[in-house]
This record gives C-alpha cells, sequence and structure tokens, in this order.
C-alpha cells in the first residue's frame, strides 16, 4: 500500500516544478560556502588541514542551519497543498487507507525530496571544488558519511513540519514556522538545547568532528531518534485520531 501511495504522492508534484528546489537549494548552499570559505582562506585552513574538508565545514554552516531546514518546511508544505484545496483531505481519508499509510507516506515522499537534494548538494559540492581548484585528495566517503548523517538528522525536523502542514491550511503557515525558527538555529547550535532543537540537528550531524560542539556523538544521537520516536507517534496520533480537515 505504502507503494502505491508514494507514486501517487510523486504524481501529485508533478507539476511543482520540484526541479528548482532541488537546484536552487543546494546550489544556495554550496555557493554560500564557497563564497565564504575563500573569503577567508586563511582563517580557515591551518597546516595539515584538508581543503576539501574545511570547505565542507562551511557547506554544513549554510546548508545545515538555514537552507536545508527551510527546503524542508517548503516540502512538507507541497505534500499537503493538494488535500487543503477543494476538500481533498476529505476525499483522500474517504479511501479504504489506513490513516497511519497515509502519514507514512507523506514523511516518506519528504524524507525522499531531502535524499535528492542532498545528493544533487554533493555533486555541486565536489564539482564547484574541482573548478576553483581545490587542493588535496577528496575523502569522498567522508563527505559521503556526512551527507548520511545530515539525511537522518532531518528525520525529526521532517515530522515536525509535516505534522505543522498537516493542520495548516495555508502553503504559507509552515513555511513561516520553518524561517522563524531557522533564524535562531546558529546560537542554538552552541548550547545544549543545539542537540535536540531540531533546526540544528542536520548542522550538527554534518559537521566535521572537529568543528562540532557535540562532545558525545551517543548522546547526540540517542537524543535525534528519541526526538524522532517521539514525534513520529504524536504525528501518528495526532492525524489518525482528526476527524475534521
Amino acid at each position: 500500500m505504502l507503494k502505491n501511495i508514494l507514486y501517487v504522492e510523486r504524481l501529485k508534484l508533478k507539476r511543482s516544478k520540484l526541479w528548482l528546489l532541488y537546484l536552487l537549494g543546494p546550489l544556495l548552499g554550496v555557493c554560500l560556502a564557497y563564497i565564504n570559505f575563500f573569503k577567508n582562506y586563511d582563517l580557515f585552513m591551518q597546516p595539515g588541514d584538508n581543503e576539501w574538508i574545511e570547505e565542507w565545514t562551511q557547506v554544513a554552516l549554510f546548508m545545515g542551519p538555514f537552507v536545508l531546514p527551510i527546503l524542508v518546511g517548503i516540502f512538507t508544505a507541497l505534500v499537503c497543498r493538494s488535500e487543503h484545496v477543494g476538500g481533498g483531505w476529505k476525499q483522500l481519508l474517504a479511501l479504504p487507507i489506513k490513516y497511519s499509510d497515509i502519514f507514512l507516506g507523506k514523511f516518506l515522499t519528504v524524507v525522499i525530496m531531502v535524499v535528492i537534494s542532498m545528493v544533487i548538494l554533493l555533486i555541486f559540492f565536489i564539482g564547484f571544488g574541482y573548478v576553483k581548484g581545490i587542493e588535496g585528495s577528496l575523502p569522498i566517503f567522508t563527505i559521503f558519511g556526512f551527507v548520511i548523517r545530515g539525511i537522518f538528522a532531518c528525520l525529526p525536523l521532517i515530522l515536525l513540519q509535516l505534522t505543522i502542514s498537516i493542520r495548516a491550511k495555508t502553503f504559507g503557515i509552515p513555511l513561516a514556522v520553518s524561517i522563524v525558527f531557522t533564524l535562531p538555529a546558529i546560537i542554538v547550535a552552541s548550547t545544549p538545547l543545539g542537540q535536540i532543537y531540531p533546526w540544528t540537528q542536520p548542522m550538527l550531524a554534518m559537521s566535521p568532528e572537529d568543528e562540532s560542539p557535540i562532545q558525545s556523538y551517543l548522546l547526540f544521537y540517542t537524543l535525534v531518534i528519541g526526538t524522532f520516536v517521539v514525534l513520529l507517534i504524536y504525528g501518528l496520533r495526532n492525524f489518525t485520531k482528526r476527524d475534521t480537515f
């Protein structure tokens, strides 16, 4: 059933010009990172540092707490937009489909959208690096690990924004929530609260160990998983128990 739901969600998004978001979001994150890196090259680079890793630190800084959370806000709003128009929720929920499957289908759709964005980010990062003449060996598996960690840390944020998007009847509300809570992300990231703040978790996960304020990765990923489980249970219960939309 989930496979069919994912197919339907993909069809509904066909006219949303998602390719623009897939390109513009990662492009913005990478461009800002490279501009800042070369503008402050002497500050970032120390003897023995790998240029690729130091440049990725800037990608994590701009993509993690700013571009990526806003993209998540837009993606979750998009997957709920058609249901908020013309009584779409009533039509969808009248079908012989479990409410939980509908919620999980929308969640997995956004996860796929985030994965696509992060893969494109990785391509832009490597491509720009070679064009700009980044020196040293490319630690591709290390960078790929940062990407995977960033996707994983996005899961609680996706659930939170999806729950908001389901309840909000206009596209602007979840986007506004995303922007408002993204603004203090850099400040919050340097505090203990940053490890459970969904808008900073992707940045912390994407950052190299020596550039991250995380002191215990075991504690951090336990908190990420705990946040994910709590938000998943809340999102499912909230969606399945609603009588009206």
